[in-house]
């Protein structure tokens, strides 16, 4: 329901990504600051989607998402749900087992797409935006489809 009316990035990502997802929540959040201004009923949203449920529970994952904005939001599902949201928007993700994978199950990184899909208000994808990422010119993008869609 908080993303009915409103143009959405959402982003695969799980919170023991070394790298990709803390950049690209980091990039989103320049873009956040940019819509502050924007009422909230028509500010564009941040979907931060985890991909590893296992290690990911709702609590942990929504501290992570609000520690890069406040306004982030953040979801996770059973694998197979994921899956067909993932390929519902071009993505694809997969588990990989670390060296100690047998004694330990917790040993594994994720595999993930690294583009955002641009949902329009009726929650239709409508576009990608990939790396490398420009803050400023997505902040400026969303801005626009906002004004221009709006009631």
């Amino acid at each position: 329901g908080e993303l009915k009316g409103h143009w959405t990035l959402v982003f695969l990502g799980f919170t023991f990504c070394p790298d990709v997802c803390p950049t690209t929540l980091t990039d989103l959040a320049v873009a956040q600051q940019q819509w502050e201004s924007i009422p909230d009923g028509l500010r564009p949203r941040v979907l931060f989607v985890s991909v590893d449920p296992q290690r990911d529970p709702p609590a942990r994952l929504g501290e992570y998402a609000h520690a890069f904005h406040k306004d982030t939001l953040a979801a996770t599902a059973d694998v197979p749900a994921l899956e067909r949201f993932a390929a519902a928007l071009g993505f694809v993700f997969q588990k990989v087992p670390g060296k100690g994978y047998a004694q330990n199950p917790n040993d594994y990184s994720m595999d993930h797409s690294a583009g955002i899909a641009v949902l329009d208000p009726q929650g239709h994808l409508a576009g990608l935006i990939r790396p490398p990422l420009d803050p400023k010119a997505i902040a400026a993008d969303l801005q626009q489809l906002t004004k221009v869609t709006a009631p």
